[in-house]
């Protein structure tokens, strides 16, 4: 039987192996009896001994939490545990979502795809909601609700509303306050798909409902305190239409963004006697414009730094990490986490035009002579240089999945002026 108590055993079950990064080997026994003590003395005091369990900073205009020590880190590891095991997390990975969207748009059926955003998601959850929803868990022990409850006391206390944005906790409380949003979307009985990655909502019809209704019906399963983002809505149809011959420009149907992503829609074209239904759409999958602007950025930032400093190396550095693939070290877990232009987009088409656009912007800012910025850089970089800049392609790090290594100190310099 699953124990939910926090002691000792309990508590140390929750250490990671980054936790003891940057103490010596001899020390690690002291600090962890110390940190198991501070724990197990903050669970049984409901954070009595903790002034403030959590902590705050502000990041794009969102207040995001964190706990400000260990002690409290393992009671809230444990507290996650307790949850998770009665709090299913809704759907699957931004990957297999992605995936399964993509299957489902070549279908050759009538459909509707509705793109939905949730305004403040994480902060507009209704307290009062979320601690009669934490109490209906007849399986959690009382200990829990009442360490999740301080937490949240403390979490108001501090200015927040709603559940902490920043916590693992946070979203599984969350998930928790969503779930029969989720189950009463996907059980209606014209969704043929329905997926949600925390506030970002996609749902596939069979067109056969009506947008106003409907839409109403999304809105009002909404836990209290959450409404749809009016800016981020798109709401758009694929009817059952097929070409009798391939046009000389694909007509694009539909054209939405989600997670990243941006999903093309083309009508099929007629294949000899073979039924309307039966024929496949064609999908292309790109990376989102917003995201190739962001990429964008990231190498105007990137030239404009070296005509600041001719830190040529750096410069080159930070061409790779865009446009290969790296690891990044995950402390908290003791494992690599894969990342770069292709682990940050499986799911882009073969041929993809922003790979190729961003290919096209990045020999422009090696070689162009007009413009403020890269005309000066041009003149900063010699041959040799522009060459090794020319040899880094988008395309090929998708293609090829090519890896480069740099050290977690190497990527901190590397992002720094895009983060100022």
């Amino acid at each position: 039987m699953y124990d939910q108590s926090f002691n000792r055993r309990t508590l140390e079950r929750v250490l990671q192996k980054g936790d003891f990064r940057g103490i010596a080997a001899d020390d690690h026994e002291v600090f962890k009896d110390e940190r198991l003590a501070g724990a197990e003395a903050a669970a049984l005091s409901n954070f009595g001994t903790t002034p403030n369990p959590v902590a705050s900073f502000h990041l794009k205009g969102k207040a995001i939490f964190c706990l400000p020590n260990l002690a409290s880190e393992l009671v809230v590891r444990k507290l996650s545990a307790n949850f998770k095991r009665l709090v299913k997390p809704h759907g699957r990975g931004r990957s297999a979502i992605v995936g399964n969207l993509h299957l489902l748009l070549e279908e050759g059926i009538p459909f509707r795809v509705y793109r939905l955003d949730i305004k403040s998601f994480y902060e507009s959850f209704d307290t009062a909601e979320v601690t009669s929803k934490i109490d209906q868990l007849a399986e959690l022990s009382p200990h829990s609700k009442s360490l999740v409850h301080s937490l949240l006391a403390s979490h108001k206390t501090m200015g927040g509303s709603g559940v902490p944005r920043g916590l693992a906790l946070g979203a599984i409380l969350s998930d928790l306050m969503m779930e029969d949003f989720d189950r009463n979307i996907s059980s209606d009985q014209n969704v043929y798909f329905y997926a949600r990655y925390v506030d970002d909502i996609i749902v596939i019809t069979s067109c056969r409902e009506q947008v106003r209704p409907f839409t109403h019906l999304i809105k009002v399963a909404l836990p209290a305190g959450l409404e749809l983002n009016p800016n981020k809505k798109t709401i758009a149809d694929a009817a059952n239409r097929v070409a009798p011959k391939a046009p000389p420009i694909k007509q694009i149907l539909l054209r939405f963004d989600y997670l990243g992503y941006s999903f093309s829609v083309c009508e099929p074209v007629k294949q000899g006697k073979k039924k309307e239904l039966a024929h496949l759409r064609t999908v292309a999958v790109d990376i989102a414009n917003s995201k190739v602007k962001k990429i964008k950025t990231r190498i105007i930032r990137s030239f404009l730094e070296f005509n600041q400093t001719s830190d040529w190396a750096l410069l080159y550095d930070r061409i790779q990490f865009l446009t290969q693939n790296f690891s990044v070290y995950n402390s908290k877990v003791g494992s690599k986490k894969l990342a770069g232009i292709y682990y940050s987009y499986p799911e882009v088409s073969e041929g993809a035009a922003s790979l190729i656009e961003l290919d096209r912007f990045l020999r422009n800012a090696a070689l162009s002579k007009t413009g403020k910025l890269f005309s000066q850089t041009s003149l900063k970089l010699n041959g040799k240089q522009k060459r090794s800049i020319l040899t880094q392609s988008f395309v090929r790090g998708h293609e090829s999945k090519s890896f480069v290594y740099f050290p977690g100190q190497r990527i901190k310099q590397i992002q720094e002026c895009w983060i100022n």
